[in-house]
């Protein structure tokens, strides 16, 4: 098998895996048409990803302690309307609602939707494991 062939087998068995752990941990909701939103949000809102994802990494680059799993607690909160237990993810948390006030001029919908596509992406490029900073390091390469 060459190279190439391991490596798309990884990444596909990788997606699976992870819809599979969505899904097990009550997230089944956004599992369904992810591929779907992301094309939506990337497309039509592609200033509110940037925006969410911005506000993700530089607070990431102020506490290196915080990491793949803080990201998806704060980002389930905010889109849940809800506290996050750790610090850290209500840190983020507070971020996330600074850019929030600022873009009033974004539906709360279309707000949660991009929440929820970022959330998408945490999983896709992360395990979620304790210290994983995956989605961090991937995301970290389009924010300057």
């Amino acid at each position: 098998m060459s190279k190439l062939k391991r490596l798309k087998r990884k990444q596909a068995l990788q997606k699976k895996a992870n819809i599979r752990r969505m899904a097990l941990n009550g997230n089944s909701k956004e599992t369904l048409g992810s591929h779907k939103l992301l094309e939506r949000m990337s497309r039509d809102h592609l200033d509110v990803l940037q925006n969410i994802e911005f506000s993700l990494v530089s607070r990431w680059r102020e506490d290196e302690s915080i990491d793949d799993g803080v990201v998806a607690d704060a980002l389930k909160a905010a889109i849940y309307d809800d506290v996050p237990e750790s610090a850290c993810a209500q840190s983020l948390g507070q971020g996330l609602e600074a850019v929030r006030r600022l873009r009033a001029d974004v539906s709360d919908d279309t707000w949660r939707a991009g929440l929820q596509a970022v959330l998408q992406s945490v999983h896709r490029h992360s395990s979620l494991r304790p210290g994983a900073r995956g989605y961090l390091h991937f995301v970290s390469d389009f924010i300057l």
